[in-house]
């Protein structure tokens, strides 16, 4: 059944304002389509289920499950963070809402409130929380190796590298932490607008650099090194009289490939940029703040109306539109194949034709809702539902 949501989801996102300022009687409502009508073309089977606490409930945790080591890693957001074999097994669990730093934000209710997803690297889990704190555990027994404060709310997942964990917190601070030890190497303050959405993009790193979206409507290249600002390339331009209108975040991890740098901003562009010369290849105009994705020679994009649009890498030429879904509150597409995966906040997983944009398959998982793109592996999807559900699809 179709429902109505107030200015898109995205308004649950924003950060510094109070609902009564975000809406009033007289604001437009938009419609969410309804579930698409068509035959399925195959059909996915369930290899097994778990559960990992009790999700991420109504929050915007972008809590991801991550597949490293054999082994399949989830979180809740309360603080349980979970390790189960290939075959859904219980491998090990920690509930990290004990940890003593949690009393000053959650009064008496332990909450971890683990946020910032789940990284793999040197046999360890990493992972930032609203808490202000950054935890390595132990891949193969989840026990803590190491817990640090930092300066602020870690809303993404760290990115690790070159023996460095970076996160960027939601007050403007890039830091990098060692990732044997936790000890700070540095930390960056990037000036942050009065207004900006909730959600912050992953850090990326490669060839000693890191890569970061910012709230500015600039992607960043700073030195892994010492965290010095090498250059910065604007993909919006802030504009429009209210501050809602005025948010141009990059909140989407960027894409590398090569030395071409594709990334996209929330009220901006899509831009192809080569690192190599820092001079932009391509510009288009599309806002969104999910993650892209990319394969063969097409990049993957949901935009902030939930339109699922497929465009040719070298110069940013649409192949197709999606709209089928619009408003279903949408995640970030995945590549599955010869197929682009999508998920919505009714708990039905899409299967899109990659060439076409065609639907050919649908599945209804869960009416708690799919909030992250799914986990797709050699010979299975891994999915992860709001109310906590953790199940692994057969691909064959």
């Amino acid at each position: 059944m179709a429902k109505a949501w107030r200015g898109a989801s995205l308004a649950l996102l924003l950060l510094g304002l109070s609902a009564c300022s975000l809406f009033n009687s007289e604001e437009d409502v938009v419609q969410m389509s309804p579930v698409p009508e068509f035959s399925n073309q195959f059909k996915v089977t369930k290899q097994w289920e778990v559960r990992v606490g009790s999700g991420v409930e109504g929050y915007y945790s972008a809590l991801s499950p991550v597949v490293a080591y054999d082994s399949v890693f989830a979180a809740a957001r309360y603080g349980e963070v979970h390790a189960f074999d290939l075959n859904g097994k219980s491998l090990w669990k920690i509930d990290l809402s004990k940890l003593e730093s949690n009393n000053q934000f959650s009064g008496n209710t332990p909450n971890a409130r683990i946020s910032g997803g789940l990284t793999a690297a040197y046999q360890r889990i990493y992972l930032g929380t609203e808490n202000a704190d950054v935890v390595a555990l132990d891949a193969q027994t989840g026990e803590i190796v190491w817990q640090v404060k930092v300066a602020g709310e870690v809303l993404a997942k760290p990115a690790v590298e070159d023996s460095i964990v970076v996160v960027m917190t939601s007050n403007g601070h890039l830091i990098a932490l060692d990732a044997h030890s936790g000890e700070q190497k540095w930390d960056t303050k990037i000036d942050q607008p009065a207004l900006s959405l909730r959600s912050k993009a992953p850090p990326l790193i490669s060839s000693g650099a890191i890569i970061l979206g910012r709230s500015d409507g600039k992607v960043g290249l700073y030195l892994l090194e010492n965290g010095q600002l090498i250059f910065d390339t604007k993909l919006a331009q802030p504009k429009g009289s209210t501050e809602i209108d005025r948010i141009v975040d990059v909140g989407s991890k960027p894409i590398l490939i090569d030395s071409q740098l594709y990334a996209v901003a929330y009220n901006g562009n899509l831009v192809s940029v080569n690192l190599r010369s820092g001079e932009e290849h391509w510009k288009r105009s599309y806002s969104a703040y999910q993650n892209i994705a990319s394969a063969g020679l097409s990049l993957f994009v949901t935009d902030a109306s939930d339109t699922v649009y497929s465009l040719e890498r070298n110069n940013g030429v649409e192949n197709w539109a999606q709209s089928g879904l619009a408003y279903r509150i949408v995640t970030a597409p995945a590549i599955d194949g010869d197929q682009v995966l999508v998920g919505d906040s009714e708990g039905y997983l899409y299967w899109l034709n990659r060439e076409t944009g065609e639907f050919m398959s649908k599945q209804l998982l869960d009416s708690s809702g799919l909030y992250v793109a799914p986990v797709v592996t050699s010979d299975k999807i891994i999915v992860q539902t709001r109310n906590g559900k953790l199940i692994a699809l057969n691909r064959s």
